[in-house]
Formats: structure tokens, C-alpha cells, sequence
């Protein structure tokens, strides 16, 4: 979605503390909404609670750091906003180091039974494969919920209020070809009923 031009002026701000903390809310939020999913998948396997809380919490902080990193790279223009494979690659590590950071904090917590099962070799290459599909994820939950704050914030936030533009400008041109296509297809069905 974004073009050359659009990430050329996607650095032209500087942000304060306050702006900076607003712009990467997202990223923070949906990191530790999914930190605290796990940790309540843990809980579910028959963990005591102490080891589900604590590994809930070692995977909240590294995501949602990653995440607020993830909107930090969309304002500057060096991911661009609202491609999908960019945000799969970049979760593909993010997720996997996360992954590795929480279960090395638990393996010293609760025993490498508990963490690592497996090996950790195995447990790399599995959570690189699930790293997919949470990219996937964060992906929509961010094209879905990111704009409506940064709508929100976009008056005192130069970085949102560019990233709701860019939005804007390529709904409008979705909705202009959207209806070149419907005039062209109309054309058509006149053109064949001459025949």
C-alpha cells in the first residue's frame, strides 16, 4: 500500500516521549494480548498457576516490545504499511526470539521438562513455523484495530495522522478502480447486448 513517495515523507516528524508511547500503543497491546492468550494456553495443560502466570508474563514483555518496534518501523517507513509478507517475515523472527527469551526464563523457573520438552533445536524450528501464522494474525488485528487510534490520535500525532492519510488515500483509490471495473464491465454487458 504504501508507495515510494508516501515513505520518503514518513520520516519528516519528530516525535516527544508521549507521541512516541501513543504511536506504538498498538503494537504493544496486541504483543501482550497474545502473551496473555498463551500464558492461559499454559494453564489449560495442567500447569500449576505459578508457572502458567509466569510464563504468560515472560512472553507479554518480549511481544510487546517486538510490537511496539514493529510500529516504530511502519512510522519511519522501513515496513511498509499494510503489506503482509513484510509483517510475516518480521514476525517470524520477532516471534521466534520472543519464544526462545520466555522458555529460557522458564526453563530456569520451572526445569527444561517443563520448557523444552523436545530439545531445543526442535523447539526452534516449531516455533519459526508458528511464527507464520501469528504473523498472520498480529497482521489483521493490527489492519483492523491500529487505524481507529491512530484516527483517534492523528491531531496531535503527525506519525498516525500520516499513517491515516496513507490509509485513506488508497481506500479512495481502491473505491476509483473498484468503479473503473464496474463502468468497464457495464460497457461490456451494453456492448454484447447490441450484438
Amino acid at each position: 500500500m504504501a508507495g515510494s513517495a508516501e515513505t520518503a515523507t514518513a520520516t519528516s516528524w519528530r516525535l516527544s516521549g508521549r507521541q512516541l508511547v501513543q504511536l506504538t500503543l498498538p503494537g504493544v497491546v496486541i504483543g501482550a494480548l497474545a502473551g496473555v492468550i498463551a500464558g492461559g494456553l499454559i494453564a489449560m495443560t495442567g500447569e500449576p498457576f505459578h508457572v502458567a502466570l509466569f510464563a504468560g508474563v515472560a512472553l507479554v514483555v518480549p511481544l510487546a516490545m517486538f510490537g511496539a518496534a514493529y510500529e516504530i518501523l511502519v512510522a519511519h517507513g522501513r515496513i511498509p504499511l499494510g503489506a503482509l509478507t513484510p509483517v510475516a517475515l518480521y514476525w517470524a523472527a520477532a516471534f521466534t526470539v520472543s519464544r526462545v527469551i520466555q522458555t529460557a526464563l522458564l526453563e530456569m523457573y520451572a526445569g527444561s521438562v517443563v520448557a523444552v520438552p523436545h530439545g531445543w533445536l526442535d523447539f526452534v524450528v516449531y516455533n519459526a513455523l508458528v511464527s507464520v501464522g501469528f504473523g498472520i494474525g498480529y497482521w489483521w488485528l493490527h489492519e483492523n484495530f491500529a487505524p481507529t487510534w491512530w484516527f483517534r490520535i492523528r491531531d496531535g500525532n503527525p506519525a498516525a495522522d500520516h499513517m491515516v492519510r496513507v490509509k485513506l488515500d488508497y481506500a479512495t483509490r481502491a473505491e476509483h478502480e473498484k468503479a473503473l471495473r464496474r463502468q468497464q464491465q457495464e460497457a461490456r454487458r451494453a456492448e454484447r447486448r447490441r450484438r
